[in-house]
């Protein structure tokens, strides 16, 4: 009977012993932590552990973190303040990967998961940055291109201080166009209106300076056509009497073409008679 009452009592324990247990698995990409839950222990004994399914007990977990690269947009904008007291609102993403082989580390640092440290410990470190550096900036050197130089500092920051804990920041970006206060989005609409009004004026200006320089060139085309045409003429009248002056026969032989074999009706007295000399 005694036996029977120990082997009844093991087989009671092992099932409520099973009954507390679950079995977890490590998927492939991700690098697991098992901890304690509860006791004087919380959260201070840790387990590096790879690939695989494991138990747990009652008191046991497993954070699990990815090692391959992570995207994470925030939905909810951050706000933070130019120099000059410009309250301005941006959503951000952020794109990071885990190093496999700091994953107790960060567990030590934050005792949460990966989500957990995302959207809470991340976003905050990114928060303080933009504060940061973005109070070091008016609003008129940010709005002028200064974003892209605020990005890169306060990925900067972040590279600096969540690198050596395991955290390997790659990029941030803006997820939209920065939220200025209205009264700037009016001035920077002014601005853009004013500019495009000034390249309006400029082009109108340089197509009437180039409708001007082609009539120009037109009448200077002209002139220096008619004027090659003159010379032309001239050269050609030129060439014509100095080939008559040197052949005068020539004159003869052209008004005898052109003669009609009449003689002229009238004569004034000692005129000769044309083109032929009567023997």
């Amino acid at each position: 009977m005694k036996l029977k009452a120990i082997l009844l009592s093991c087989v009671v324990g092992a099932a409520l012993l099973l009954s507390g247990c679950e079995r977890a698995t490590v998927q492939s990409g991700y690098v697991g932590v098992k901890v304690d839950l509860y006791g004087t222990d919380k959260g201070v004994q840790q387990q590096e552990v790879g690939v695989g399914k494991y138990w747990l007990g009652w008191n046991e977990e497993i954070y699990q973190f990815p090692t391959f690269n992570q995207l994470h947009n925030y939905d909810i904008p951050f706000t933070f303040q130019t120099s000059d007291s410009m309250d301005i609102k941006a959503k951000v993403g952020v794109e990071y990967f885990v190093d496999p082989s700091k994953v107790t580390k960060i567990f030590q640092t934050y005792r949460k998961g990966v989500d957990e440290i995302t959207e809470i410990n991340l976003r905050q470190n990114i928060s303080d940055a933009l504060i940061n550096h973005s109070g070091k900036m008016d609003i008129n050197s940010l709005a002028a291109g200064g974003k892209t130089q605020l990005l890169e500092e306060v990925t900067n920051d972040l590279k600096a201080k969540l690198d050596p804990l395991g955290i390997r920041i790659v990029k941030l970006s803006w997820l939209n166009d920065l939220d200025y206060p209205q009264k700037v989005k009016d001035s920077i609409n002014a601005k853009i209106e004013a500019t495009q009004r000034a390249l309006l004026r400029e082009n109108e200006i340089a197509q009437s300076k180039a409708e001007a320089q082609k009539a120009i060139e037109q009448a200077r085309g002209e002139a220096e056509a008619t004027t090659l045409h003159a010379k032309a003429e001239a050269d050609a009248i030129e060439l014509r009497g100095d080939a008559l002056r040197k052949n005068p026969e020539v004159l003869q032989l052209e008004a005898i073409n052109k003669w009609n074999g009449t003689m002229p009706q009238y004569m004034t007295s000692g005129a000769a008679t044309p083109f032929v000399s009567l023997k």
